[in-house]
């Protein structure tokens, strides 16, 4: 009797004791074949698979990849020392996945890995109905719900993976013709790790190719880190009809560190919530997605936003009008993109836990850290710092308000630039009175609000040679280039600085000593995004600063 048969035989005599006592789960452990063990549970009572070898290697030499029949839960046994693992071990056969999932599946604490000695794996998880070559052919269930908790995909590196299509840790496959629709119910990612992808780590992207509202009701990807993956973390389309109903999509609290330039696009998809994201130390995406290289995120259609996000040391190697984009509607909050170090403690080691200074903390829209949540777990040693404005106006801050909070016993000196026709009217809070400018040294959580008043008053001469003055650019708004204007009143050093509104410092726009008198500066931001932006001169002792739009 071939060895083969001889496990199969032991492997369902032990899982019968189990169905026998009317258990519904049963204990696996590397000597069977896994393939085996979905066999048995597919036909027996069973409903739970509990993955008993600590850091074992899962796998099946069958030609085809692992099938989920019928709902099922399989997950490492609670107290394991390390995670088990999945592979698929036929060296021989044309299978490039290890699982094909047909119907409901939670997976958690499993590491899915793309090793093969003779060729690894394309794909870890597939959703889509089984090969038509197959008999009985399986179809995928309409409505079939996936969870993934606490596990990693790592090394879905095809051969050739540079001009090669593939590369996926989670795929969604568009359905032959004449085939039925592949339509999911709820997708929830949580806890997740991808490491080395060679294309983007989780695809839902064929909608467009067949007739189907949606390929999801819902989508949650949330508390995931990503480091190199080499096309977009998370790949998203609807269907092209805007009108119909699109699915819910909730994208929050992502660490994603040197990956390709574009990390995530939605396509026609409504409401979709992108949010509380760290994105650094980016590279550019392999060659067969070289146009990849133009921008960070992109959300489209009205309802769908992207908020708190903070991105550092990114490579764009295409023109954009805009790198973390809303397009068709959606909304970008340009108040929470941020720009600031975000403190790892070891980035060459893939270790991202925020240091207790890191300017993450607190950042995110629900008062915690920006992030995966996984490595926020030092006591933060900065403190909420909020700035609230009435009327329209701006303030700087000195030292830079770069994120939300600033670290215990900082002294900052707050200026109130009000926009023209309007006037600073007083602070509140922890600041009280009229002083412009106005000192306050944050020593714990910190609340302060400005008030701006629009103008009664004649409005302001036009602008003088023989005096100190920044005149309103124009045009303003602007798209791409305007021009600046300004006088002084004696010769000296001369500084036009450009700045965001959370009072970031972008670049310097003029730095050099200037005679008396008028001058004028044109500026051409058609490598910036649309927003608010503010523009500082300093001469001597002077100090003005203006506000324009750029429009795109």
């Amino acid at each position: 009797m071939k060895l083969g048969n001889v496990m199969a035989i032991l492997l369902m005599a032990a899982l019968a004791l189990a169905s026998a006592a009317q258990a519904s789960k049963i204990e696996v452990d590397t000597q069977y074949d896994f393939k085996l063990a979905l066999d048995y549970v597919f036909t027996a009572r069973v409903d739970t698979i509990l993955l008993v070898t600590s850091g074992g290697i899962y796998t099946t030499a069958d030609t085809m990849h692992l099938q989920i029949k019928k709902p099922v839960v399989i997950m490492a046994k609670p107290g394991l020392a390390e995670k088990p693992v999945f592979r698929h071990g036929d060296l021989d056969s044309s299978v490039i996945e290890i699982f094909r999932i047909h119907d409901d599946v939670i997976f958690q604490g499993i590491i899915f890995d793309g090793y093969n000695a003779k060729r690894p794996m394309k794909y870890g998880l597939r959703v889509g109905h089984g090969p038509a070559t197959q008999i009985p052919r399986i179809f995928a269930r309409e409505g079939l719900n996936i969870t993934i908790r606490d596990c990693e995909f790592r090394d879905f590196f095809p051969p050739n993976w540079e001009n090669d299509a593939g590369g996926n840790a989670f795929y969604f496959l568009a359905p032959a013709s004449g085939e039925p629709v592949i339509k999911a119910g709820n997708v929830k990612i949580e806890n997740c790790t991808f490491r080395n992808i060679g294309d983007e780590a989780i695809r839902i992207a064929e909608t467009e190719k067949y007739k189907v509202t949606r390929a999801l009701d819902s989508l949650i990807v949330r508390n995931c880190t990503f480091k190199n993956v080499f096309a977009e973390c998370v790949r998203f389309y609807a269907d092209t009809d805007t009108s119909s109903a699109d699915a819910y999509v909730l994208i929050e609290h992502l660490t994603v560190d040197s990956c390709g330039t574009r990390m995530a696009y939605f396509k026609n998809n409504k409401n979709v919530i992108f949010r509380d994201i760290l994105v650094t130390n980016s590279h550019l995406p392999k060659p067969y997605r070289a146009e990849r290289a133009d921008y960070v995120v992109q959300v489209q259609l009205p309802g769908s936003t992207i908020s708190h996000i903070d991105t550092l040391n990114l490579i764009f190697a295409v023109p954009y009008s805009s790198r973390i984009s809303a397009s068709k509607g959606g909304k970008v909050n340009g108040a929470t993109i941020y720009a600031f170090d975000p403190l790892y403690r070891n980035t060459l080691a893939g270790d991202y836990t925020l240091l207790a200074d890191s300017p993450a903390y607190g950042s995110a829209h629900d008062g915690q850290a920006l992030g995966d949540l996984r490595w926020a777990t030092q006591t933060a040693t900065r403190v909420p710092f909020l700035l609230t404005i009435e009327g329209m106006g701006t303030v700087l801050c000195d030292p830079p308000l770069i994120a939300p909070n600033y670290p215990t016993g900082t002294t900052v000196t707050l200026t109130a630039v009000p926009d023209s026709a309007w006037q600073f009217a007083g602070w509140s809070g922890a600041i009280t009175g009229a002083a412009n400018p106005a000192t306050v040294t944050v020593n714990g959580s910190t609340s302060i609000a400005v008030k701006f008043e629009q103008s009664t008053g004649v409005a302001a001469a036009p602008l003088q040679p023989a005096v100190y003055a920044l005149a309103q650019n124009c045009p303003n708004p602007f798209n791409a280039s305007t021009t600046l204007n300004f006088s002084l009143e004696r010769e000296g050093m001369t500084s036009l600085v450009l700045y965001n509104m959370l009072g970031q410092k972008l670049r310097t726009l003029l730095e050099k000593k200037l005679t008396a008198g008028a001058h004028s500066l044109n500026f051409d931001a058609a490598d910036l995004p649309s927003g608010i932006y503010l523009y500082q001169l300093r001469s001597g002792s002077f100090q003005a600063t203006r506000k324009f739009i750029l429009m795109k």
